[in-house]
């Protein structure tokens, strides 16, 4: 029931997220080429892009919680993290070719934009994104969902970009009252570039920990460090003559795979095995959460 609840809950922020972004996506496209403004452009076209990626976001939650069957026989978790690497990609492009579009306009001397409904988007756009953030954020944490998460993040840049838009027409305003109106021209280019530059901080990030995930480095956690103690304890307590073990996060998912080595057959009977598992899973499951254990026990240290 718990775990029923929890998709619902992550579908329900990917549904409100979707349709954020046709309404922000539509008003930045729509006002960006009515004034002129390549920083309303570029806002309008992130959220254009994060439309897309959330459809497929929202997909990425609906396979996840499939259990596995014979063509993913290891279920859908690894999914998750390289929907977010793809996701990650997508964004750090979209601020890379952004970035190289406010310098060349720069360079070509800058270029004037509708002031009053520049400023009518960028109040509207503003509001709307990071409402939409909060939102996800409370619910990504209510649920522990990474995919909620980085979608979040997505409307955290959109927020960050909108904001700065905002504070920048204002500067125009400011600059036209104090008769500097000649660089008025540079603002909108000056905030593009500025804008890629910081947003590009987030999805390095959201890159860096997916990556790992779909690489499947051992994650450095406090999971990981306990299930070292628990192990070596284990070993000590029922005398295991050697053990080895691999843990790796893949998505919302641990997979454990524990191979010990018993060499008195008599001793370690099958009831025996049986029992060793089941103190593992008592001692790790509140840690790991949903995770693919696998236990393994061999008289050989070649199958270690």
């Amino acid at each position: 029931m718990a775990t029923s609840r929890k998709i619902s809950k992550e579908r329900l922020a990917l549904k409100l997220s979707l349709a954020g972004t046709v309404l922000v996506a539509s008003l930045g496209i729509g006002y960006g080429l009515y004034v002129d403004s390549n920083a309303i452009l570029l806002d309008g076209m992130f959220s254009f892009l994060s439309m897309g990626m959330t459809g497929l976001s929202l997909y990425t939650a609906y396979l996840v919680s499939k259990p596995d069957d014979r063509q993913f026989q290891f279920g859908y978790a690894h999914i998750e993290p390289l929907i977010n690497v793809v996701n990650g990609l997508l964004i750090l492009i979209t601020c890379l070719f952004a970035f190289i579009s406010g310098v060349q306009t720069i360079v070509k001397g800058g270029h004037d934009i509708v002031l009053e409904h520049a400023l009518i988007y960028a109040v509207l756009s503003t509001i709307c994104c990071f409402a939409i953030y909060y939102t996800e954020t409370h619910i990504a944490k209510s649920v522990d969902s990474e995919l909620v998460r980085v979608d979040s993040q997505e409307w955290l840049v959109d927020g960050i970009l909108s904001a700065a838009i905002l504070v920048g027409f204002i500067l125009v305003v400011i600059f036209d009252s104090m008769g500097y109106s000649r660089w008025n021209a540079y603002v909108d280019p000056i905030l593009v570039s500025t804008l890629s530059i910081a947003a590009s901080v987030l999805p390095i990030k959201v890159l860096r920990r997916n990556i790992r995930e779909v690489l499947l480095v051992a994650p450095q956690n406090q999971a990981q460090r306990n299930v070292d103690r628990v192990i070596e304890a284990l070993s000590k307590q029922y005398h295991f003559d050697g053990y080895t073990h691999h843990l790796a996060k893949i998505g919302r998912q641990y997979d454990l795979e524990i191979n010990i080595l018993v060499k008195d057959d008599a001793h370690w009977t099958t009831k025996r095995q049986d029992y060793i598992r089941q103190l593992l899973w008592n001692e790790l499951s509140d840690d790991l959460g949903e995770t693919w254990l696998s236990v393994s026990f061999t008289g050989q240290e070649r199958w270690l």
